[in-house]
């Protein structure tokens, strides 16, 4: 039996599935992967836990996925340790918190949490700005005088009220991280508290029509609001998800530890599924570039942290495979030669024919 020296990679949203459907192809392509004892790993943006993801994934699948073979938006903050001693501001939805604490975030404060200790950021609902004028009447100004100042802030996804999130992290980064004591001058040329962010989807493909916003607009928003009020750009001190190299490296490495658990070689090649051209595509081809430095001294091409231990890499080339059942329409959007990182290896019908043209050039033998 030939054993594969290649790994398979997937995003999930308009490959895997598209909005709150599954895309019928996926199954039985995923199947003979699995099959075939083929490394296969699914890279999303999507910032929720990786074991409800892989139940997601299982019970659409009809086939056991291990949390361990799901890489999420967040997953690589677990190699940023020198940010896990400190007292971070998470800001994103669902069980943050939760969240948080598996990344190795021991210290962490929410929105929620910053507004409760200073009643008066909040005042983009006038409920709050009513309430706050009562409140001063009979008490005064109530904040929390114990608050530990936020020494960075980790963005994992789009949070649920914008307003208020943006309103908060601005004054954090206005304020050296303590609402409490406003620094004499805001608007010169001065560094802000460190900023993580995951996931830079401007878009992302859901059951309307028309792409969906995504944690990318929340980003611009922020960015646009800090630059007003600094006149100074948002500075970020890491940045994970698609298509930051770091999360192709975490892939990588998690393809690695499945391939040498099956008793095969580590891998040499990756196929690459993505449905985003922006990102996906954008981010393959980022990393392929990346997997033709020397191993030992490499320089990401997006300006960012790479995961620096080399034990688990071993590809030289990863090719972008762009399917046509998310984001990207064939019939609408055309590859533009002016726009060299967004054109992908090869364009397929979906996944089904990706795994195809795979099996093809890998000459491996299949019943589709």
């Amino acid at each position: 039996m030939i054993l594969p020296n290649f790994a398979c990679i997937f995003d999930i949203d308009g490959v895997i599935t598209k909005g709150p459907n599954f895309i019928a192809v996926a199954k039985p392509a995923i199947h003979t992967l699995i099959q075939l004892n083929i490394p296969v790993v699914f890279l999303s943006n999507t910032c929720v836990l990786e074991s409800d993801k892989a139940k997601q994934l299982s019970s659409m699948l009809d086939i056991t996925i291990n949390p361990e073979q799901v890489v999420l938006a967040q997953t690589p903050m677990r190699t940023l340790t020198e940010y896990h001693n400190q007292h971070v501001l998470i800001s994103g939805q669902g069980p943050v918190e939760e969240i948080g604490r598996i990344l190795g975030f021991k210290s962490i404060t929410t929105i929620e949490q910053v507004c409760d200790a200073f009643p008066e950021l909040d005042m983009v609902n006038h409920m709050n700005r009513a309430k706050l004028s009562e409140t001063i009447k009979t008490a005064g100004l109530v904040r929390d005088e114990n608050f530990r100042p936020i020494d960075a802030i980790v963005l994992l996804g789009e949070p649920i009220s914008w307003e208020s999130s943006l309103q908060v992290i601005t004054d954090l980064l206005l304020t050296d991280g303590n609402p409490a004591i406003v620094p004499l001058d805001t608007i010169n040329n001065r560094d802000h508290i460190p900023v993580i962010a995951c996931n830079r989807d401007l878009v992302f493909k859901a059951a309307a029509d028309l792409p969906r916003f995504g944690h990318g607009a929340f980003l611009t928003c922020l960015e646009a609001l800090y630059k007003n009020l600094s006149g100074n750009d948002l500075k970020y001190k890491a940045f994970v998800g698609k298509p930051f190299e770091i999360s192709f490296q975490y892939a990588e490495m998690v393809a690695n530890k499945l391939a040498l658990a099956n008793g095969q070689s580590k891998i040499d090649r990756i196929y690459f599924f993505g449905d985003n051209p922006d990102v996906d595509i954008v981010g393959a081809n980022m990393y392929n570039c990346l997997l033709q430095q020397d191993i030992n001294s490499r320089t990401s091409i997006s300006g960012y942290d790479l995961i620096r231990d080399t034990k688990y890499f071993s590809a030289t080339v990863c090719e972008s495979i762009l399917v046509c059942t998310g984001v990207y329409d064939p019939d609408k959007q055309k590859q533009e030669e002016t726009e060299p990182w967004k054109i992908p290896t090869t364009i397929q019908e979906d996944v089904f024919e990706g795994v195809k043209y795979v099996l093809t050039k890998e000459q491996r033998s299949w019943n589709l």
